[in-house]
């Protein structure tokens, strides 16, 4: 809708000189002249304010900040039009003065065509251009401006019915595109974010080029679970351990599944402390899983200054091996890499398996 209203606006300023050249020469000073400048000044004023591409970061308040200034620049320039045309057509000799109508039934048509995203607006601009222009045909008494009236309300009335119908696509296919985004960013099965979406949030973040925490958490012999129980339980297993995880994403973390039994929490380093990760291994030891036994899990956690996409390579790198350290430690522990030092956080005992 920015492109389309910067076109539109365009396309009013280029159609301008054939408004000064083709009014009446009855319609005196402000018709032929002051109408066409307040125009061009309302699409130089309009084009300035949509110079730039709306910022995406700000979501709807951008967008409702572009269609509520495009509802104004449209509405007041198809007034001016209006009274330009209705101004020509009153003081031009009745063998020319169809001609205005017939100007403005194009434009307004053309206008309501490149509006038609909005829902509301182009609609409304017929009505303001078209039904003054018609009930004036319809008073003068001849035929052919009879005829003419009919003709512009069918086809407004046409293209606003097309209107409606392209704007309920419109919003099928942005609802589709939103659910398919989303669903491409969602891990399936946990509702989790998954590793995509995951380091988008990290490339998020690295724009202001904090510095960032990344706890990489695995689910201790998850393997057994799956060969002793199936993975159907093992699925429920997965999606309770992610429910714990959950809990944890407020604020700034963002809770991801990386894959299988693999998952993570990342924030910047203010809004994940280190304290999650043993909160964590206390949590994940108490609660109470599908299979009926305890599990527990081992955390590498890792940290650094985050400004482009090269550095989540190597910020994962360093979790991961802190990681492998806590597996080979004797899991259910969480462990710390920083400037290539691991440094040990909970070394309580793995818990004896139990039933609920």
């Amino acid at each position: 809708m920015h492109g389309q209203a910067r076109l539109l606006l365009a396309g009013f300023i280029f159609s301008l000189p054939m408004c000064v050249y083709g009014a009446s020469a009855g319609a005196g000073p402000f018709i032929a002249y002051g109408l066409p400048a307040l125009i061009f000044v309302l699409c130089v004023t309009g084009l300035v304010a949509l110079r730039t591409p709306p910022d995406r970061d700000k979501g709807g308040e951008e967008a409702r900040r572009v269609i509520s200034l495009v509802w104004k620049l449209s509405l007041t320039a198809s007034v001016l039009g209006g009274i330009w045309c209705l101004g020509s057509w009153a003081t031009a000799p009745a063998e020319t003065r169809v001609y205005y109508p017939a100007i403005m039934s194009l434009g307004a048509l053309t206008v309501g065509y490149c509006l038609m995203a909005a829902r509301g607006l182009g609609p409304t601009v017929l009505l303001i251009t078209l039904v003054p222009a018609a009930i004036a045909l319809t008073t003068t008494g001849e035929t052919m401006d009879f005829v003419l009236a009919i003709s512009m309300i069918i086809a407004g009335a046409f293209q606003i019915t097309m209107m409606k119908r392209h704007q309920g696509l419109l919003l099928s296919l942005v609802e589709e595109r939103h659910q398919s985004a989303k669903q491409a960013r969602m891990d399936f099965l946990t509702g989790l974010a998954n590793r995509r979406a995951l380091i988008e949030r990290f490339l998020e973040l690295a724009k202001g080029r904090r510095t960032l925490r990344l706890m990489v958490i695995d689910i201790d012999r998850f393997k057994e679970i799956n060969d002793r129980h199936g993975h159907d339980v093992g699925d429920d297993v997965l999606r309770a351990f992610a429910q714990l995880l959950r809990i944890h994403a407020r604020g700034e973390i963002c809770a991801a599944r990386l894959g299988g039994e693999e998952f993570a929490l990342l924030a910047p380093v203010e809004a994940l402390d280190t304290a999650i990760a043993l909160q964590l291994l206390v949590e994940i030891r108490g609660a109470y899983m599908p299979h009926g036994e305890a599990v527990t899990a081992s955390i590498g956690v890792a940290e650094g200054s985050a400004s482009e996409l090269a550095d989540w390579t190597v910020l994962y790198g360093q979790a991961d091996r802190a990681l492998y350290r806590a597996k080979n430690e004797g899991r259910n522990r969480a462990m710390s890499s920083q400037d290539g030092d691991l440094t040990e956080y909970d070394t309580a005992p793995e818990p004896q398996a139990r039933t609920a």
